[in-house]
Order: C-alpha cells, then sequence, then structure tokens
C-alpha cells in the first residue's frame, strides 16, 4: 500500500493498558515466549499477553517509541514465558524476535520478519504475490509445504571452517509482482509450516493478474441468453412494492436482478443547446426505452443523489515528473465533490493497484494521505489498475451511483514503453464495461497536442475515450498536468449534470440478456449521454 512518510498515533493495548505510541514498524522481542501476529484491515495496533505459569504483571511488557518504531519487549524479572498475540492492520511493518518460542504469522503486509532460534514457524501468506527467503543453520525438523506452489531449498558453506546452512526460496520469476516480502531466520527451527492464503479482498493492495477475475466474474454475469426476437409487448403482473427495491443482490460483486426485484437504475447526463447541465428535470421528463419497449419511469434525480466518487492516480513511470502536480490535481477534485459525496483515493504505482483512502466523508483527512503520498513510480498495467478500481469498491454497491475519475497519460505498457503490461487487453476491458456499474471519466494527460503526436499516443487518447463513451462518461483533455485549470469546473459541472433514473422493466424475464437501452428527454434541445444497456440477469 502506499505508505505516507509521517508517524502514526496507534494504541497498544496490555491487559487492559493504554499506552500512546507512534511508529510505522512493529518490532515484537519476546525471549522466551511465543508471538502470534494476525493482520487486520484497519484500525490500532492491539496486542494481548499471557502467561501459561503465573498471573501476569504490570512490567512483564514495556512498550517504547522511537521515530517509525513501535518497540514491545517482554522482559519479566524471572524468566517466566509471556505469550504475545497482535493484531497488526494493513500499512505497518512487522518485526518479530524470539529465542525458543514460537512464532506465527497470517496477513499480506509489504515487510515481515521473523527469527526464532528452536521455536515452530507457521506463516500463511498469499504465495504467488509473496517472496520468501529462509536462511537458518540446521533444516527444521519438520517442513510443511503448501499444496500447489514450490520452493527452493538448498544448503550452503559446509567447509572446515563453516558449518553448512539451510535456506529455502520462493521460486516466483524475477519479473513476477509481488507486493510482500518475509524473511526467516533461525538456528535449529522444530517445524516450519507454510499455508497458501488468498489475496484478502479487504487489502489495500491488488496485483495486476487479478483484473483477469475481475472481468471473468462480469462476463459470468453478462453472458447473454439466446434469444431469437425482441420482447413483444404484453400484459404485465403489477410491479412489486417498493419495498422490492431494497432486494437487489450481489454474487460474487456483481449486481444481479433477481425475479422479484422490479426496479433498474441508470445513469445519464443531460445537457442544454449551450452545453450546460439541466438541473431542473423531474421524472415526467424522461422517455425511457428498453429494447424497443417504452418503460414507466418511477424515479430521477440529480444534485439530492450522492455520488461515489474515486480518485485514480497513474503514478507509473510515464508520469515520474509530475508527482506534485499530480497530488495538488487529486486535491482540488476532491474539492469539487459535493458534501453528500463520498471520495476515495487510488493509485498506479510499483507495478500494481493500491489503496491510498477508501470512500470516506472525510475531505481534510483523504487531502493529508494524498499530500502525504511517496515518489513511487513502476510500470503501467493502465487496464489492469482500472478494472481493479472498478472491482475495490464500486461492484459491493452496485445500486449506488459510482464515478472513477482517471488521472493518466493513457498509456499502458501494452501500447507503449517497457515494463509491467496489463494482462488484459483493452478490448477485453471495454467489453466488461458495459456490465459496470460506473461510470468513467479520463482526465487525458496529452503531451502531443502541440506536434504531431506518435501511432501510440493517439491510442492512447482514442482508448481513453472508448472507455468513456462505453460506461455512460465523459474524456476531458488537459496538455499536461499543470494545465487542469479549465478541467475542474467541467468535471464539476459534469458530476452535476448525472441523473439517476429507475424504472420497472416491463420484461421479467431475467435471463442475463442484454437490454439496449435509450435514454430521451422531453425537451428541446436536450441532449443525453448514458451507456447503450446493461445485463440482467
Amino acid at each position: 500500500m502506499l505508505r505516507p512518510r509521517r508517524l502514526l498515533l496507534v494504541i497498544v493495548m496490555l491487559a487492559g493498558i493504554c499506552a500512546p505510541v507512534k511508529g510505522e514498524t512493529v518490532r515484537i522481542e519476546n525471549p522466551a515466549g511465543g508471538i502470534a501476529v494476525r493482520v487486520v484491515e484497519a484500525g490500532n495496533p492491539v496486542f494481548r499477553r499471557k502467561s501459561p505459569t503465573r498471573p501476569l504483571r504490570a512490567d512483564d511488557v514495556t512498550v517504547a517509541q522511537r521515530p517509525g518504531l513501535i518497540l514491545l519487549r517482554a522482559q519479566p524479572v524471572d524468566n517466566a514465558p509471556i505469550n504475545i498475540e497482535a493484531d497488526i492492520p494493513y500499512g505497518f511493518d512487522v518485526q518479530a524476535l524470539t529465542k525458543d518460542g514460537a512464532i506465527s504469522y497470517s496477513g499480506f503486509l509489504s515487510r515481515v520478519d521473523l527469527l526464532t532460534e528452536t521455536g515452530d514457524i507457521s506463516v500463511a501468506s498469499p504465495w504467488n504475490a509473496t517472496r520468501l527467503h529462509v536462511q537458518t543453520q540446521d533444516p527444521p525438523e519438520e517442513y510443511l509445504q503448501p499444496n500447489g506452489h514450490k520452493f527452493a531449498q538448498t544448503k550452503t558453506g559446509g567447509g572446515k571452517s563453516e558449518r553448512p546452512r539451510w535456506s529455502l526460496r520462493d521460486k516466483l520469476g524475477d519479473l513476477h509482482i509481488t507486493y510482500s516480502r518475509i524473511s526467516i531466520n533461525g538456528v535449529s527451527p522444530g517445524r516450519l509450516a507454510l499455508e497458501d492464503m488468498p489475496i484478502p479482498e479487504t487489502a489495500p493492495v491488488k496485483l495486476p493478474w487479478q483484473a483477469q477475475g475481475v472481468l471473468d466474474q462480469l462476463r459470468a454475469v453478462r453472458k447473454p441468453a439466446k434469444r431469437a426476437v425482441r420482447p413483444t409487448r404484453r400484459k404485465q403482473e403489477q410491479p412489486e412494492s417498493e419495498e422490492g427495491i431494497k432486494a437487489i443482490t450481489v454474487q460474487e460483486g456483481i449486481p444481479v436482478f433477481s425475479s422479484n426485484v422490479r426496479m433498474v437504475n441508470l445513469t445519464a447526463s443531460i445537457y442544454d443547446q449551450e452545453n450546460h447541465p439541466m438541473l431542473d428535470l423531474k421524472a415526467e421528463d424522461f422517455v425511457v426505452v428498453e429494447n424497443g419497449v417504452e418503460q414507466e419511469v418511477q424515479f430521477a434525480g440529480s444534485e439530492e443523489v450522492p455520488f461515489n466518487l474515486a480518485l485514480l492516480l497513474d503514478l507509473s513511470g510515464s508520469t515520474r515528473n509530475d508527482r506534485d502536480a499530480m497530488k495538488e490535481a487529486a486535491v482540488r477534485f476532491v474539492d469539487i465533490a459535493r458534501p453528500q459525496d463520498r471520495v476515495a483515493a487510488y493509485a498506479l504505482s510499483n507495478n500494481m493497484f493500491q489503496v491510498v483512502s477508501p470512500l470516506t466523508a472525510d475531505r481534510d483527512h483523504l487531502k493529508e494521505l494524498i499530500e502525504l503520498i511517496p515518489r513511487v513510480s513502476g510500470g503501467s498495467p493502465l487496464y489492469d489498475v482500472i478494472a481493479l478500481s472498478y472491482a475495490q469498491e464500486f461492484r459491493q454497491v452496485p445500486t449506488e451511483r459510482n464515478a472513477l475519475i482517471v488521472i493518466s497519460d493513457g498509456i499502458d505498457n501494452r501500447i507503449h514503453g517497457v515494463g509491467a503490461a496489463s494482462q488484459v487487453s483493452f478490448k477485453e476491458l471495454r467489453e466488461a464495461a458495459a456490465g459496470m456499474n460506473t461510470s468513467i471519466y479520463p482526465v487525458f494527460l496529452d503531451p502531443f497536442t502541440a506536434i504531431p503526436a506518435p501511432g501510440w499516443a493517439k491510442k492512447a487518447k482514442s482508448n481513453m475515450a472508448g472507455l468513456a463513451q462505453a460506461t455512460g462518461g465523459r474524456l476531458f483533455a488537459a496538455q499536461s498536468i499543470r494545465d487542469l485549470d479549465p478541467v475542474y469546473p467541467l468535471v464539476a459541472e459534469e458530476l452535476r449534470s448525472v441523473y439517476t433514473i429507475a424504472y420497472y422493466p416491463k420484461d421479467q424475464a431475467f435471463d442475463g440478456g442484454w437490454r439496449e437501452v435509450e435514454v430521451r428527454v422531453k425537451r428541446p434541445g436536450a441532449s443525453v449521454r448514458t451507456r447503450d444497456g446493461y445485463f440482467a440477469k
């Protein structure tokens, strides 16, 4: 995750004792006892102590704070064994050291260092996204390898003046993108058990290759049923009560409209002849035609309906020189959100998708986190990260109004440059975008407006414009990140112009087929921008 370079206030809880400390690395030293570390989604680090031999004493464990470090040390005066349990949120590194105690770790943190001389070691992590290096003087008495993953065992040394050492490493390729690094050191460990786990849904980091799974889920839901002709008009059952609106369900994060749920939500931007948003429209001003059949609009609203607005900052190598301006632009976009809107900030950095902040109403804290983004870089798997941005929070709220602002030059390493290219193609992304409940607004940083643009630059802009069109969004172009002053009011105006339109479809055969939708406005000169339809199931 993007970790701001600042000290974080946390609360350490030790059997009812609370002490405020600050730090980004948690170091636990417990020579005579065990250490169990579990990664949790959010909050503050929480520590618990237990003694299997006697009642706890106030001085069994001490807590110290240093710049960038929380130091927890178990040092009972009688050397009684004290076991430490720690819940560590994302964003911290962990160091755990013991002499004879066992160490267990479960989670997905960026950096983990474990040391035990003779104790057992148990580690659960997503091994397809984790680098592992184990180095001990003697092989463990027992070694358990996770199913489906292979690690390389080697022995080094062994000369007259050097004892042999045993090591274990992951076998991931040099170009394989990973997030976590786990280092284990020991002398003569007892049992080494490695367990695989999926990348947690709550993790603030997603790897580019996860994007393919997002698109596969969308395809599974939107697979069109075979229908020879369009549905004809026929007498329909009366729609169910308004309570049915709340019954929209989600399967694997994808909206599913079941037979007892009649309402469909669309978003549409409405402009007059002078290209100004029309903000006073009511339900009776709209005409919705689905598969050639006119529908009855139940609701239409704009200003009063809140937005979930996510900013995706392209912090890859192609935008390396624009870091400060990029952060300034993100803060300005936060300011254009309305009071009822929630805003998130994501980033493409270090070849992967990272969360700066989830959706929040706390604008001040969000802007602080944006300002504290370090100078990161990396490849440009842009298409993968756009898919992952949708999946992070928007697919969990399919009935809400969602918008993704992508601040980027549109360059994916699939079309230009070297480095981490997207696993999904732009064609796959655009096709899947029809099933996303998200309007995409690329803020396209185009440095080639003053000279003939190379072919890859034209393609980058064309692709971003196509993605906007497929989702009912709009592309905003600027010559550079420092030339966005005219763009901010346009984006603010655009968001004010977006209506949520809800209706009960007359066709109740929710069979997964594609439904073409046309939205019209009963006013002269009105223009409408919306997606072409949706997949219903």
